[in-house]
């Protein structure tokens, strides 16, 4: 495994690969990771997160990080980072309003923007702007201009999705603002974990442990948040993995419920069946 620190970025820019295995660590710019086709997995100080098809990762400036992706399949990356100080000097420019940046356009801000280190789902604010970055880069990648825009449109996209993250964490149990951000953060990091290990017999007070919660707290917070128990959280992530594995793989379906964590085939069928209302067999045949 390669370990290094990334210089002081002085432009944004795109890394698109294709790979089986991939390890590195180090620290970057803000920069959002997608991939397709399999999973990669970063370790932060923060946490543990698992980036695949369904959604995509934020990393603030400055933080270190590791990444593995360990694939029989080649897993495809594309990732967006971003220069220091890009997004500040966007969010200066939406919050002064014009006249202020007309009387001072070009400042710059001393403090980095933090946002929240954690993996997005796909939604209609960020997905149709990366898919088409990334569709039409081969393309129109060599015009300064259109690139210029794309850059520009993703960060203002990522800061109205922390404004309204900032919105939800204000609904999180707690008389103080820090208390409430200090819970939404324990809580992410349960979340994180159970996303990324989600085929494993993980227990309560492992994850209690890991987000720093009581068993109690962790499943009553959690529950308020994302509306769901950890388990639920964990059955709901087997079973929509188990859907797509029996529509676009050959595999058996006793492989398919051991590789997303059931102990036997007819555990699996069972909950498959109470949740979809078909039995995997004739899931894959419809």
């Amino acid at each position: 495994m390669g370990t290094s620190r990334f210089p002081l970025f002085q432009r944004n820019f795109v890394l698109q690969a294709r790979s089986t295995t991939h390890h590195w660590e180090g620290t970057g710019p803000l920069s959002l990771k997608t991939f397709r086709n399999g999973r990669a997995y970063y370790k932060t100080k923060l946490g543990h997160y698992a980036v695949e098809r369904e959604g995509y990762l934020l990393l603030n400036e400055g933080e270190q990080y590791a990444i593995a992706i360990e694939s029989e399949t080649e897993v495809d990356s594309f990732c967006v980072f971003f220069k220091n100080g890009f997004a500040e000097e966007i969010h200066r420019a939406v919050h002064l309003g014009i006249e202020k940046s007309l009387d001072d356009p070009f400042s710059e801000t001393t403090h980095p923007l933090q946002f929240y280190t954690k993996s997005y789902r796909n939604s209609h604010l960020i997905t149709p702007l990366i898919e088409s970055f990334k569709h039409s880069l081969p393309v129109l990648g060599s015009e300064n201009l259109w690139v210029d825009e794309q850059y520009q449109n993703l960060i203002q996209a990522l800061l109205n999705v922390h404004q309204k993250m900032a919105q939800e964490i204000n609904t999180v149990p707690g008389t103080r603002p820090a208390t409430r951000e200090e819970l939404f953060r324990r809580l992410t990091v349960a979340y994180e974990y159970l996303h990324a290990y989600y085929s494993q017999n993980v227990s309560l007070e492992e994850v209690s442990k890991i987000a720093c919660l009581s068993k109690n707290h962790l499943i009553r917070n959690f529950r308020h948040f994302f509306k769901r128990t950890p388990h639920q959280f964990i059955l709901e992530k087997r079973i929509l993995e188990a859907q797509r594995l029996l529509a676009q793989t050959e595999s058996s379906v006793t492989e398919i419920s051991l590789s997303v964590g059931f102990d036997n085939v007819s555990s699996f069928n069972k909950v498959f069946k109470q949740r979809t209302g078909l039995s995997p067999r004739m899931f894959r045949k419809k």
